[in-house]
């Protein structure tokens, strides 16, 4: 209960989110650099969010089903989606690949 009650706390701080009222949403009080853990809405350290972690294995469980399923190839347009495009992180506009059965 306390863990809820420091996080809410940290969430809703005048001092950390100010001088506008936190519980308003103005997206410009973004641009200041803070400190990493004002913003913790899912736990800091080995105790954190059990949820993410089953999530990630989740994730990986299902990923390393479909490859032992399917084999991915490139597909036909594979260079016309190789437009980089340059945002936060450079990142391909689209990979085009195919992905066939395998046989058992």
């Amino acid at each position: 209960i306390v863990i809820q009650a420091d996080t809410y706390s940290i969430h809703r701080s005048i001092n950390l989110w100010g001088p506008e009222d936190p519980n308003l949403f103005v997206p410009e009080r973004h641009m200041v650099k803070r400190h990493p853990l004002a913003y913790m809405p899912f736990g800091v350290g080995p105790r954190n969010c059990v949820g993410m972690r089953f999530a990630l294995m989740e994730l990986k469980m299902s990923l390393a089903s479909l490859l032992h399923t399917y084999t991915v190839l490139p597909g036909d347009k594979l260079e016309e989606g190789m437009t980089r495009q340059e945002t936060i992180t450079l990142s391909p506009e689209a990979i085009y690949v195919r992905v066939e059965k395998r046989l058992k």
